[in-house]
């Protein structure tokens, strides 16, 4: 009879547990319903205080175009011009392309054939030699 009595004390305690939880998320969600209406409400008085009639300007190109670049730079630019693409020298032109002064017809070796050095022998002709001294 006692193990009955504990089957039924558990079940119930895991009921209890379910229905605890589910009233937790359902708290949860209620609070973050809440906090993002307050959210909302902040933007909207904040947006009505605002100077300019309470605009909230999307794109901002025109307070962007007043500000200019900042004083450091300003001096960068001054010290040493203004970055961008280099290595514009590596690109074909006319001239260039037409030009066939490095044309090499034999195939375009740079300076002749590699001479790669002596080459080490192989371990069986190593041996050989070292057993001839």
């Amino acid at each position: 009879m006692d193990a009955f009595e504990q089957r039924k004390s558990n079940r119930e305690q895991k009921l209890r547990a379910k229905e605890k939880h589910a009233h937790r998320l359902s708290e949860k969600a209620k609070t973050k319903k809440q906090h993002l209406r307050d959210v909302d409400d902040w933007a909207k008085s904040a947006s009505s205080n605002r100077a300019g009639g309470g605009k909230v300007r999307d794109d901002d190109n025109e307070y962007l175009s007043r500000m200019g670049p900042s004083k450091d730079r300003q001096f960068a630019d001054k010290k040493y011009g203004h970055g961008g693409k280099k290595g514009r020298f590596k690109q074909n032109d006319p001239k260039s392309m037409n030009d066939m002064s490095g044309y090499n017809p034999k195939g375009n070796f740079a300076g002749g054939k590699k001479t790669t050095g002596t080459k080490r022998k192989g371990k069986r002709t190593r041996d050989a030699t070292k057993a001839k001294r």
